[in-house]
């Protein structure tokens, strides 16, 4: 069941994002794009929704409405006098999102992301491209709206463990989704998925584009992004 955000964030349409310090390096380039990413789609398809760059942590008394870190080992977060932790591999394609909330409205998101994401190609283990940690992060940036994993969909990024096949350079390393017969691609995310979510910010969205259709030559070694 989805969880709104409290009556201020559903008034702005607008959530503030942290992007905190461990985020340098790797991360900083692809987080920035799939925010970008994120607003595009949401103003094509009235998510009612946008996301901006924050400079001030979420704290108890303010801040951002959505902190992003990255993380390995052991990750947590606290608001209010809740503190939330769990083991977490940043070595894996994955990420976390936790939900604050008050009177079944959240108040606060706190999302981690792998600190040093790997596939494994026919060649051996390497670093993901940022194909795939976009989608990753706007995943995750999608659950910080308010979405859990019941709302998981089978035929867009927001499925819950799409396959990764690795290319032949980490720049063209892309996600696919076996639906029977059917093969979805992404990215290009603009024109490679579907994503249909009850918004939490008062509006149903429907992202609807073309169907893109690759073979991949060389030898697949199965990938595969789990997602909760």
């Amino acid at each position: 069941m989805p969880i709104p955000w409290t009556d201020g964030g559903k008034r702005s349409a607008q959530l503030s994002v942290y992007l905190g310090s461990s985020l340098r390096g790797a991360w900083t380039a692809p987080l920035r794009e799939a925010l970008r990413e994120f607003n595009t789609l949401s103003r094509a398809h009235g998510l009612g929704a946008t996301m901006t760059q924050a400079n001030d942590a979420p704290t108890d008394s303010g801040g951002a409405n959505v902190g992003v870190e990255a993380g390995n080992g052991q990750i947590s977060c606290s608001y209010s006098g809740t503190q939330m932790s769990e083991s977490f591999d940043g070595r894996r394609m994955h990420g976390r999102t936790f939900l604050f909330s008050r009177d079944g409205h959240i108040e606060k998101a706190f999302v981690f992301l792998p600190s040093q994401p790997q596939i494994n190609t026919p060649r051996g283990l390497r670093a993901v491209g940022t194909n795939i940690q976009k989608l990753i992060a706007i995943h995750e940036l999608t659950h910080a709206c308010g979405l859990t994993n019941s709302e998981h969909s089978t035929d867009d990024l927001f499925q819950a463990s799409p396959n990764v096949d690795p290319g032949s350079t980490a720049a063209t390393d892309r996600a696919r989704i076996q639906l029977g017969n059917r093969v979805i691609w992404m990215p290009p995310h603009s024109a490679g998925f579907r994503l249909g979510m009850s918004s939490t910010f008062g509006r149903t969205a429907h992202f609807r584009n073309g169907l893109i259709i690759r073979k991949f030559g060389q030898k697949i070694v199965q990938n595969r992004i789990q997602f909760r």
